[in-house]
Formats: structure tokens, sequence, C-alpha cells
């Protein structure tokens, strides 16, 4: 059992890391449109790219953060029932769930990203939207580590609901 800590620990930490590191692109995203609104407004002169990196900071921000959110149980759900059930209860909605929503969807979406991304990788791919193109394969990249980290976090919260769920014990 105290390896199984450990290995949930590490998901935990890694999850609370990255989330933590790629809030700070909030910071940059802000900088970024300030500077298109000065540049657009005040000076007559819009940029090409603000567009595509505020796109590419707000989906970093966001899918690295993905994971830590459902870590901390701050994803959005309907608590009318849920907050009258007890840990136990609780806990064996989150495993029904998990099952029947989750699971399936976070593997189809890897099983379809992943190959993706490898093909944009392969080709050096470029957005074909707007005047600067930009390369496209680090956003498809970070979007699909999201969705992993998601899915890696997702199985450790799955586990740990399940044990309660069975045992009635605390989480692990």
């Amino acid at each position: 059992m105290q390896i199984v800590k450990s290995i949930f620990g590490t998901v935990d930490k890694v999850n609370e890391f990255l989330a933590k590191l790629f809030a700070w692109t909030m910071l940059l995203l802000v900088l970024t449109m300030t500077f298109e609104v000065v540049s657009r407004y005040g000076f007559g002169r819009p940029t090409l790219w603000s567009f595509d990196v505020s796109y590419f900071l707000s989906s970093m921000m966001i899918m690295l953060g993905m994971a830590y959110t459902w870590r901390i149980k701050s994803h959005v759900r309907i608590d009318i029932f849920y907050n009258k059930f007890s840990p136990r209860k609780k806990a064996l909605a989150d495993v029904i769930f998990a099952l029947l929503l989750f699971f399936p969807l976070l593997i189809l979406l890897t099983g379809a990203m992943v190959p993706h991304v490898m093909f944009s990788w392969a080709q050096g791919e470029r957005s074909w939207v707007g005047t600067w193109l930009p390369i496209i394969y680090p956003f498809k990249t970070w979007v699909t580590a999201g969705v992993i980290l998601l899915l890696l976090q997702g199985t450790v919260e799955f586990i740990r609901d399940l044990y309660v769920a069975v045992t009635g014990g605390e989480r692990p």
C-alpha cells in the first residue's frame, strides 16, 4: 500500500507543479492582450500574432491545469444531490460516472490525439489561418499532454474512490 500511496503522491505533485507553473501564463496572456489593445487602439497598428499567442497561452494554462483541478475536486459538478451523500456514496457515484463517462471519453480522445500529434510533428505543421502561420505542433503537444495527465490523475482518483466505496475508509 505504501508503494501505491507513493505513486499517487507523485502524480498529485507533478500535476500540482505543472498547474501552478503554467498558471503564470495568465500573466503573459494579460500582457499580450494589453499590448494588442494599446497597439490597435492607441496607435492604429494591430498585431498579426496576438490572436494566435492568446489561444496558445490560454490553452496551455487550461490543459496543463485540468488534472490538478480534478485532484482538488474543483471541476464543475451538479451538487444538488451529491452534497447530501455520505463520503462512501460520493465515492460510489464518482466511480460509476468515471466508468460511464470519464474513462471512455478520455481513452478515445487520447487514442485519437497521440497519432495526430505525431503526424503534426512529422509534417512540421503550421497554422493555415492568419498571416504569420505559426507552428502548431507544440500547441497540439501540450493539449495532448494535458489530456494524458488528466487521464492519469483520473485513474488515481478512480482508485481512491473505489477504495472508499468498497471499504468505507479514508482516501489513500
